[in-house]
């Protein structure tokens, strides 16, 4: 006589599967989405290089600009940083990399100011602030002026130009992305003005941390976003489905604040330049590289916002494929099992 089911047998209990390979093939995804945000920032770099005379029209206006749109008195000032190259930076590392850290953090006198203004931001964070608290000053004094030679670099290869909010000092490359000193007179304008755009302003580091949160809460909830909700589920995993079942909404809302806040510093910077062309101060050459310059770094913010969302929902797409995959194989065996 055939055995019946074994009506004993437990269900076989499923493991979280795909975790590291839909990561991995998402990742694919932002390489050339980073090819083209790397050649947004190129096409800045080359709009932004400015002639002598040039170069001086836009150090003046700039500073009409802080007078006259009222940040000169908020303490906000324009510092430039001497520009280095990159390539010929790499190529003197390859022939001497013991002297690597000495060659990337050699400090030319005339960069001190600017260099003054990351230190002072360095040391409005937690970490300087740690430091202090557990080793005292000395070592985070070393902290702060380390976070300052490193963080320099973004400017000394004319990688980036930026308003820091704590020191209220805007730092430019010396050659490449001047252009952009009147949208960070925008950044500025927002964090001196009233309580929602300077409460704009400190969301943006949600829009750092917030995908990668979502991301791996999603890929850490083995349910599939296609399960049945079940009644008996904890808030725990109700919220944990949610959030997955939603994770390119919420990735794309965790975005818009900086979205919106660089957008808004583009307008009311160009609105400070604006202003000085009618005034003859600025010429209208040099506000047409302002514009472009502030689409181009617009246009990597609303890129980058969109590869994250596009990148969340591939892999738990993928993710959850897997795991369809595994879990139909473990019930074909617990039935296989059970009915023999």
């Amino acid at each position: 006589m055939t055995s019946t089911v074994n009506v004993l047998g437990k269900e076989p209990k499923m493991r979280n599967k795909g975790f590291f390979r839909s990561q991995y093939a998402a990742g694919l995804l932002a390489l050339p989405a980073s090819a083209v945000n790397f050649g947004i920032i190129g096409g800045m770099r080359k709009v932004s290089q400015l002639s002598k005379e040039d170069t001086a029209q836009l150090t003046h206006a700039a500073r009409k600009g802080l007078h006259e749109s009222g940040l000169y008195e908020k303490g906000v000032r324009t510092y430039k940083i001497n520009e280095i190259s990159l390539v010929q930076t790499l190529k003197k590392i390859y022939k001497s990399p013991a002297k690597a850290l000495d060659i990337l953090f050699k400090v030319n006198k005339k960069d001190n100011p600017a260099l003054n203004v990351i230190k002072e931001e360095a040391k409005s964070s937690r970490k300087y602030k740690n430091a202090l608290k557990k080793y005292g000053s000395d070592i985070a004094e070393l902290y702060a002026e380390n976070s300052a030679k490193a963080g320099s670099l973004m400017y000394k290869f004319g990688l980036n130009a930026g308003y820091f909010p704590h020191a209220n000092k805007i730092i430019t490359p010396n050659k490449s992305l001047q252009t952009s000193v009147f949208h960070e007179m925008g950044h500025a304008l927002n964090n001196n003005g009233g309580i929602i755009l300077k409460s704009l302003q400190k969301m943006r580091p949600v829009s750092t941390f917030a995908p990668a949160v979502i991301l791996l809460m999603s890929l850490l909830n083995k349910r599939k976003t296609t399960d049945e909700t079940n009644k008996n589920d904890s808030a725990m995993q109700k919220g944990a489905d949610f959030v997955k079942r939603n994770a390119g909404k919420l990735t794309a809302l965790s975005f818009l604040p900086m979205v919106a806040e660089e957008g808004i510093a583009s307008l009311r910077g160009q609105g400070i330049a604006k202003k000085l062309v009618k005034e003859g101060t600025l010429s209208k050459d040099l506000f047409k590289k302002i514009k472009l310059t502030n689409l181009g770094g617009f246009s990597s913010y609303v890129l980058s916002a969109v590869v994250a969302v596009v990148i969340t929902k591939l892999a738990i797409s993928i993710k959850d494929k897997i795991q369809a995959k595994y879990e139909a194989k473990q019930k074909a065996k617990f039935e296989a099992k059970n009915n023999k």
